[in-house]
């Protein structure tokens, strides 16, 4: 139950009310809190018909995931096609499956796939055109964008499948952070009117990436159900990623990454001393000449890890082979890090 007004509450507000310098009650308008122009804009529109059920950091991690997915196929798409292929994400947007499939426009080229684990399809779409092109590159040919769409044949679909099978491939490793995913193609349409992975009246994600081939434009969209994603960015998912991506390392972990470290090849140098020679004494050096370093034979010598001074030692033998003595480790060195193993 709501706290009820004290009097003197009461009094206060009607001396605001009407008061010089102050809007009143009456001539209050919303729209004055919504100015365009107004860098401290405090209201933001809001459809209660349509929450939105994706929170700002599950939709930094769909866009991180989706980013990486465009750039791995552009790698693999321009060497497939010898030629450059420019693929970006330009955006993510939360819809109803109906209105995907209205935005569909045939003939297209609809390819679902299914996540085995998690029952459920996911369609990406592609530019008939784009299909079309690929598959002339593919054979060889000069590759054209037709100027009138036309339906993908069946020759053509089971072409494009082998390079759609690497597109799956390079989305499942953009989710490996977030959540495991196991892609199988399981149909091919090309109407979205037939394709029904879920009722018109439930939401969707669809991801829009555009796809540039010189200067030729195509696009490639990819439409989840939400409820497939509402398991994948859950809070487990979100959870393993922002630990995969920002959280130190655990003691299993660290022990393997020292593990393997071991193993790492770094060359270890030592530096007797230092000297600088006109161009022409260096010319004329002959075998039994004497060259004075800037090093006295008392002061140890500097040994490089790499190219960071890592430690002061001096010479002598070891056996049968020269050997430098570590004497102290160097911490005045500003490339090192704090801890000095």
């Amino acid at each position: 139950m709501a706290k009820p007004l004290s009097q003197q509450e009461i009094d206060a507000l009607l001396s605001v009310q009407g008061g010089s310098g102050e809007v009143s009650a009456d001539s209050f308008d919303l729209a004055t809190l919504n100015d365009p122009n107004d860098e401290n804009e405090r209201i933001q529109p809001y459809n209660f018909k349509r929450p939105r059920l994706f929170s700002q950091e599950q939709m930094r991690v769909l866009t991180h995931v989706h980013e990486s997915f465009a750039r791995d196929l552009s790698v693999y798409l321009s060497a497939q096609l010898r030629t450059i292929v420019e693929i970006s994400l330009t955006a993510v947007d939360q819809v109803l499956y109906s209105e995907y499939v209205m935005s569909s426009a045939a003939p297209s080229a609809l390819y679902v796939v299914e996540a085995e684990d998690l029952n459920h399809n996911v369609v990406f779409e592609l530019d008939p055109s784009l299909v079309i092109y690929t598959v002339e590159k593919l054979f060889g040919g000069p590759g054209v964008f037709l100027e009138k769409t036309r339906e993908v044949s069946q020759i053509e679909q089971r072409i494009m499948s082998k390079v759609m099978e690497r597109a799956y491939t390079e989305l499942e490793e953009s989710w490996s952070q977030v959540n495991e995913l196991s892609l199988r193609e399981v149909a091919f349409e090309s109407n979205a009117e037939f394709v029904q992975i879920i009722p018109g009246v439930e939401p969707a994600l669809v991801c829009t990436f555009k796809v540039w081939i010189y200067e030729q434009e195509s696009f490639l969209n990819i439409c989840y159900p939400y409820i497939l994603l509402e398991k994948m960015l859950g809070r487990a998912g979100l959870r393993q990623y922002i630990t995969n991506a920002t959280s130190p390392a655990s003691p299993e972990e660290r022990a393997t990454f020292e593990e393997g470290l071991q193993d790492v090849a770094i060359e270890l140098r030592a530096e007797l001393g230092r000297t600088r020679l006109p161009l022409t004494e260096l010319l004329n050096l002959e075998e039994g000449d004497v060259i004075p370093l800037n090093r006295n034979t008392d002061e140890p010598m500097r040994v490089f890890a790499g190219d960071v001074e890592k430690f002061k030692a001096s010479v002598g033998k070891a056996g049968k082979y020269r050997a430098l003595r570590i004497l102290e480790i160097d911490k005045s060195s500003p490339q090192q890090g704090q801890k000095n193993d």
